[in-house]
């Protein structure tokens, strides 16, 4: 991957699984947990995008908690305190993340280029996985609610969409233990797992088994977000639709464009382009897309056959966004709406567009840091996101496939509006 100037990438897809991923004791007590402690404490320190924010957030008496905490436990209960004492700087881009979080498998596959090699931030990359990373998945976008876990997209021509999954499910089991998006599928695709489906709230438990495939995140992201595109008629309305599940890396602005010129060539009436939850990463100028003094390239051979290049949005078009819209998605959608290139359509982006960085720690574990500030045409758009032109309100959960802020923007695409 092409390395540009990339924002800070943001929060939790589909479901990852380490092609073999070192085993825990839990009961085993560590014997230096303060060690940990004080790489996090140092990295924090050292790259932190803001000393006054480490006063404010009283920095150091977390510090000296999380200490105190890590007495005398096992490495079971260690992740879950580190984390929290990272959470305490409240910030986007800034977590610790351990080999049960899918986030921890999706990061290091989006940003393995730069973590395969030692590097101030990585100085021991064989305390990773290896690399390039590669995980057991069945192409879902896990949303956490109160402590459930809920499909928060199904990619196209995936295990899940092939066994039936549907955005809302609450996923409650796997196998009859309680579900967890890493553990559920330990065994790789060599084996199915029983999902215990709820469908709707109180409902009883229906059973989805499925067999997860072997993938590399990044190109699965990529892989969906082709899949994804598709013409909607809708009356009269020829609705081109595609969903950028990630937009981190030149390869994915490539196969964006790509899947604007193939839907092109079905003349569009309109576009819909979904930049709801995934990872952001977007470059400015990946703005392009909505140019439409770019050039129409048309070829004819000596047979006469022609061939129509034209990855340009030339239509109406209607912008997907929510608050799973972090990072380099979050200046799209800006850039779109400054300039009045596309309607928005959905709930405000999640205001999280501080550039990040990966630190690699010992236990093999990673800590994603915001190291600089940010703003956007002098506007500070974290903790404040982009608001939409059109709200349209969706709680997901138990929403058994029906997605009303998609139904809203291609009625708003087909009317031309």
């Amino acid at each position: 991957m092409k390395r540009r100037w990339s924002f800070a990438l943001a929060v939790a897809l589909s479901c990852w699984l380490p092609a073999s991923a070192p085993a825990q004791d839990a009961g085993v007590v560590d014997a230096a947990p303060a060690d940990e402690v004080a790489a996090i404490d140092r990295i924090v320190r050292a790259s932190f995008y803001s000393a006054d924010r480490l006063g404010q957030v009283q920095w150091a008496d977390h510090v000296r908690k999380a200490r105190e905490q890590l007495r005398g436990t096992t490495a079971a209960d260690r992740p879950a305190i580190l984390a929290a004492l990272v959470r305490q700087l409240a910030t986007s881009h800034t977590e610790y993340l351990w080999r049960d979080e899918p986030r921890y498998w999706q990061l290091l596959s989006i940003f393995q280029d730069i973590l395969a090699k030692p590097s101030d931030r990585c100085p021991d990359p064989r305390k990773l996985p290896p690399m390039p990373i590669e995980v057991a998945d069945i192409g879902v976008w896990w949303t956490q609610r109160d402590g459930r876990w809920f499909v928060g997209g199904v990619f196209d021509d995936s295990p899940a969409q092939r066994a039936g999954l549907l955005l809302g499910d609450e996923i409650v089991t796997a196998d009859g233990k309680p579900f967890r998006p890493v553990a559920a599928f330990a065994g790789g695709p060599t084996r199915t797992v029983a999902l215990g489906v709820r469908r709707k709230q109180g409902s009883a438990l229906r059973t989805v088994t499925l067999r997860p495939h072997r993938a590399q995140p990044r190109e699965a992201f990529r892989a969906a977000l082709a899949a994804s595109a598709r013409i909607v008629v809708r009356g009269q309305a020829r609705v081109a639709y595609v969903h950028v599940w990630s937009w981190a890396g030149d390869e994915m602005q490539e196969e964006l464009e790509a899947a604007i010129a193939e839907l092109n060539r079905k003349r569009p009436t309109a576009f819909v382009v979904d930049l709801r939850d995934g990872w952001g990463g977007a470059s400015p100028d990946f703005l392009r897309i909505f140019d439409a003094r770019i050039p129409v390239l048309e070829s004819v051979d000596r047979r006469g056959r022609r061939f129509r290049h034209d990855p340009q949005i030339r239509v109406p078009a209607v912008v997907l966004i929510n608050g799973g819209s972090r990072s380099g998605k979050e200046i799209i959608a800006h850039g779109i709406q400054r300039h009045h290139l596309a309607r928005l359509v959905g709930e405000p982006t999640g205001g999280a567009v501080l550039p990040g960085s990966v630190f690699c720690l010992d236990d093999g574990a990673i800590l994603y840091l915001a190291v600089s500030a940010l703003t956007v045409d002098g506007e500070v758009l974290e903790g404040k996101g982009v608001a939409p032109d059109v709200a349209v309100p969706f709680d997901l959960r138990y929403a058994a496939g029906v997605d009303p802020q998609l139904e809203a923007a291609i009625d708003l695409a087909a009317r031309g509006r």
